[in-house]
């Protein structure tokens, strides 16, 4: 039609894959396994869903989620499910109050954004800090002023407003933010090769809702990931850091023996509590195989 903006199919697509991709970093920075499941697929088989803005916006077909998506999301955090979600300017969520103890009240325009922790939550404590820049012009990097009705206020904003918003829900539990925090990092270059902690969000959160990592590390730069059969497994351990790293592996599982697989056949390690240590170079990798 004469005189309408037709849409600008690539800026919706940057906008998805760059929060995409912003919210599958973080996730394995926390130590969780990611994967991308499509919307009418069945989640129960994954304990976290991930559903970064602008999936939670209604500005366009091409980047939200169908209204039926929230009753089937509903359900699944009542059957014990973990689900996380941040917003913008341009979100709307039906029955957002039962499904995460809060309802939308307004938007606000934002530019830098500080998270302030104020209740000790999943590994995080009062004080605790999250800081970001916003671009401030596009409805989709402001935050969405947010009335608790039910949840619990995580953090506030540098305004005080609640940020984020943590509820309990049948056997599940959920996670709200107010702010588009994955879009915010996606527009920042190189933005995870600086000193970002985002990820302690989704780690807390993992731990609040019951979520058991198979084996982590106490580095956000190394990753931990097994492959286990019925009495035996391996973990592999690969650091996506330039820099040498001296790192703390953990396993969910108790282990009785642990020996460090090489080129140069088998090396014994010693453990304690299903924990032990080793020395990375820069991008380097370790297998070790547990019994």
């Amino acid at each position: 039609m004469a005189g309408q903006r037709l849409p600008d199919f690539s800026e919706e697509n940057d906008w998805l894959t760059g929060s995409w991709l912003s919210s599958f970093i973080l996730a394995r920075q926390a130590g969780l396994k990611a994967d991308f499941p499509r919307e009418y697929s069945d989640w129960h088989s994954r304990p976290l869903l991930l559903l970064p803005s602008p999936l939670t916006s209604t500005d366009s077909f091409l980047t939200h989620v169908h209204t039926d998506f929230w009753a089937k999301a509903e359900r699944y955090v009542s059957d014990g499910g973990a689900l996380y979600a941040s917003l913008c300017g341009d979100t709307a969520i039906p029955e957002m109050q039962s499904l995460f103890g809060a309802r939308l009240v307004d938007h606000a325009p934002a530019s830098e954004v500080t998270l302030k922790v104020v209740t000790a939550w999943g590994g995080l404590n009062p004080g605790d800090t999250f800081h970001y820049s916003a671009g401030g012009g596009s409805a989709r990097q402001w935050a969405a002023t947010l009335e608790t009705r039910g949840g619990t206020v995580i953090a506030v904003d540098q305004d005080g407003r609640p940020a984020l918003v943590a509820n309990r829900l049948g056997k599940g539990a959920t996670l709200l933010s107010a702010y588009p925090l994955e879009n915010y990092l996606a527009n920042v270059p190189a933005a995870f090769d600086k000193d970002e902690n985002t990820y302690r969000i989704y780690q807390a959160f993992a731990g609040w809702s019951g979520v058991k990592l198979r084996c982590h590390t106490d580095q956000s730069s190394v990753e931990a990931m097994s492959l286990d059969a019925r009495d035996h497994g391996y973990v592999i351990v690969v650091s996506h850091n330039g820099k040498s790293e001296h790192v703390t592996v953990t396993s969910s599982e108790p282990l009785k023996s642990l020996r460090r697989l090489t080129a140069d056949g088998e090396q014994p390690v010693l453990f304690q509590d299903s924990r032990w240590e080793l020395d990375l170079p820069p991008y380097g990798a370790a297998v070790f195989e547990w019994r």
